[in-house]
């Protein structure tokens, strides 16, 4: 999602179909950049939502006070790059620009395609947790004990690695007759999956009573081996649930061979959880695991730790450790880069 400020009306609409085309979400701001304090900042405005921000300033910007703005803006939102765009953008804009650590500054002489070109390469350049943690065959695999423990737990993760090109697999491990009709919440998953991006695969063992031993380790086994992931994503064993504890075990046995292990916080986590890595997320992110949990409406309605309002607190809490607006906490079991060995004489 790109924020375009801009207090040239017509431009700014022309370029927020020229940005949208481009594929993201823009809002139009009428403000001089001088307006923009960081009291106004401190509103209801979210703008940590934002992936990038487009500031265009003409000839009666003063270049102290754009130094300024964006000191400020930086200050507050961190993770959040701005491309300033100058009417004639001469030396001492250029240098409040670079004094300010602006992402880019663009002339308005380059154009819409000139504008589009700048904010690409901004958003490349922009750090993501993403790919910090991930990077080759874009396959992940998301392994839950129950129907709603992967949606709960990473569901704006998968959402967001889906749209980043990944394939997600969600396989559950029981159909959760603990917890209500089998039937229904098979359906229930499937639509959740679909909510999301992924594809879902079920097993059937015992709710309640999955064990880590050599069944389960197999059954998992033989989804890692199908689709060979470069990243699985399980519970964690700082858990109260014992159907957790054992999944986890089980996965940890199951994908030794995997690059990328990192566990997912439930609502049964204790307070030893201890997270390393913070996915971050965009609003459509949390909107879509939003989506997908209330797909699972025989859980959501009964299920005090559903309720959507905790959830995007949740999200929001963990923010503040990732440097953005929401995010999903990861503790990381193993993060290595994966070797490909060919047989001597091959």
């Amino acid at each position: 999602m790109l924020l375009l400020v801009d207090q040239d009306a017509e431009r700014a609409a022309r370029q927020v179909e020229i940005l949208q085309a481009y594929d993201a979400e823009c809002i139009e701001v009428q403000s001089e950049l001088g307006q923009y304090e960081s009291a106004r900042w401190s509103g209801d405005r979210d703008f940590n939502v934002w992936d990038a921000a487009v500031w265009h300033c003409d000839a009666r910007t003063d270049a102290e006070e754009l130094t300024r703005t964006l000191v400020a803006w930086y200050e507050r939102f961190p993770a959040v790059p701005v491309v300033v765009v100058a009417n004639e953008p001469d030396m001492t804009v250029a240098m409040a620009a670079l004094r300010g650590r602006a992402a880019d500054l663009v002339s308005q002489s380059v154009g819409d395609d000139g504008l589009v070109a700048a904010v690409d390469q901004v958003l490349r350049q922009r750090p993501d947790p993403i790919d910090t943690i991930s990077p080759s065959n874009k396959r992940v695999l998301v392994v839950g004990a129950h129907p709603d423990d992967a949606e709960i737990g990473v569901g704006g993760t998968i959402h967001r690695l889906v749209r980043r090109g990944w394939d997600a697999t969600v396989l559950t491990m029981s159909h959760g007759s603990g917890g209500g009709d089998p039937e229904e919440r098979t359906a229930e998953a499937q639509q959740a999956a679909q909510v999301l991006g992924a594809v879902l695969v079920m097993e059937d063992f015992p709710d309640g009573a999955i064990d880590d031993s050599s069944g389960t380790v197999r059954a998992i086994e033989r989804v890692v081996r199908r689709i060979e992931p470069e990243m699985v994503l399980v519970h964690s064993d700082k858990d109260t649930h014992q159907d957790h504890r054992a999944v986890h075990r089980a996965t940890l046995v199951a994908a030794r061979s995997v690059p990328r292990v990192a566990c997912y916080q439930s609502p049964s986590a204790m307070v030893t959880f201890q997270p390393n890595r913070f996915v971050d997320l965009r609003e459509r992110d949390l909107e879509a695991k939003l989506a997908a949990i209330r797909a699972h409406g025989s859980q959501s309605r009964t299920r005090a730790y559903l309720d959507e309002e905790l959830i995007r607190a949740t999200a929001r809490y963990w923010g503040r450790y990732g440097n953005a607006y929401y995010t999903e906490p990861l503790e990381v079991v193993r993060a290595s880069t994966p070797t490909r060995f060919q047989p001597a004489g091959h």
